[in-house]
């Protein structure tokens, strides 16, 4: 179960990726540099842009779980790709006020779309637990009711520059879920669904640490990123970030790496026991991911579009690549090493790319 609802997230992931890995982040930068009087423009323009990109990826997507389901029921499939489709609203709302630093209602929506899931999973049946977790996420759209964006209003000037972002979004918005669906699916051929659901497991655990770290890169420094870029100033916020959040996310690492039993056997099940060397290249790995976003961050903010869609082969597709070069010599452990060597490659090529900007 931990596996398959992995697998569905994914594709909620993928779906809605193609809109809120560029447009979303394209959208908190030019809110952040934008007058008052322009930021709603904005708002109408990344909605328009980032629901008409991800609509023919749905759809696409939909018609193909028929053909190869993944694990999981075609109805379920197409019941995510329109859940990821609907959840762009909320995440292009989410993207808005973050570009105004209203981390109030940021938090809010947080809250309400964790409660809402948190609910779902409580009231649902177990047969149709998987489906209620996956209308959940769609929640946050009927937000739109209370925004009311102008969607059919005039276009604004900063559509053209929104559009850069569509690249790195399809991009990301693509390759990042399609290769954990991928990479699970492998490790399930090669293994077991057990150890996929073991892998998954840690990923979720490091999620802990990688998911806050994201968060203050985002609501802090993506917009400190983004002003600083006219004025040159983009190494000295990179350097502060990565001091505030690599750092510490470091210490929790280690700290998790210590008690990761415990915490398996309590959020799992006790048969969750993978190896100390597993865990360790698997935490690291994370941690590596984590560095690689404070270059990456600065690659949103001074418009790198293009070097961000190439740096994307250099993580998590290229885990999978390596994931299926391995074929049935694969381990959990040499799982973990996959992991952290490509994000190592991945964090040098931002750091590359940023610095040659």
């Amino acid at each position: 179960m931990v596996a398959l609802w992995a697998q569905l997230y994914s594709v909620i992931e993928l779906v809605a990726g193609v809109a809120m890995s560029g447009i979303g982040a394209g959208l908190s930068v030019l809110v952040a540099q934008a007058p008052p009087a322009r930021r709603a423009e904005l708002l109408d323009e990344a909605l328009r842009l980032g629901l008409g990109v991800a609509f023919p990826v749905a759809a696409a997507l939909a018609a193909a779980a028929w053909i190869h389901p993944l694990g999981i029921s075609p109805a379920a499939m197409a019941l995510a790709c329109a859940a990821g489709w609907l959840a762009i609203a909320g995440g292009l709302l989410n993207s808005y006020w973050l570009g105004q630093e209203h981390r109030g209602r940021m938090l809010a929506l947080a809250a309400g779309s964790a409660a809402v899931s948190l609910a779902a999973a409580a009231a649902a049946p177990a047969s149709l637990l998987l489906e209620t977790l996956t209308v959940a996420h769609a929640a946050p759209v009927l937000l739109l009711l209370v925004v009311r964006p102008s969607l059919f209003g005039s276009r604004s000037t900063e559509y053209r520059v929104l559009r850069r972002y569509v690249l790195p979004g399809v991009a990301i918005g693509i390759l990042s879920p399609a290769s954990l669906l991928a990479s699970r699916a492998l490790v399930a051929d090669a293994l077991s669904w057990h150890d996929a659901g073991v892998l998954q497991a840690l990923w979720r655990l490091s999620d802990w640490i990688c998911a806050f770290a994201w968060g203050v890169l985002s609501v802090f420094y993506l917009p400190r990123l983004a002003a600083a870029s006219p004025k040159n100033a983009v190494g000295a916020v990179a350097r502060e970030a990565f001091a505030v959040v690599v750092l510490p996310a470091t210490v929790l690492f280690v700290c998790m790496y210590i008690f990761y039993r415990p915490l398996l056997a309590a959020l799992y099940d006790p048969s969750f026991a993978p190896s100390g060397t597993a865990v360790a290249l698997v935490f690291a790995g994370s941690l590596a991911r984590i560095a690689s976003w404070v270059p990456l961050a600065a690659l949103y903010a001074t418009l790198g579009t293009r070097s961000i869609a190439a740096g994307e082969l250099l993580s998590l597709p290229l885990f999978a690549a390596l994931l299926a070069a391995a074929g049935s010599r694969l381990t959990l452990e040499l799982a973990g090493a996959f992991w952290l060597a490509a994000f190592l490659v991945y964090g040098a090529f931002n750091s590359w790319a940023v610095r040659k900007r």
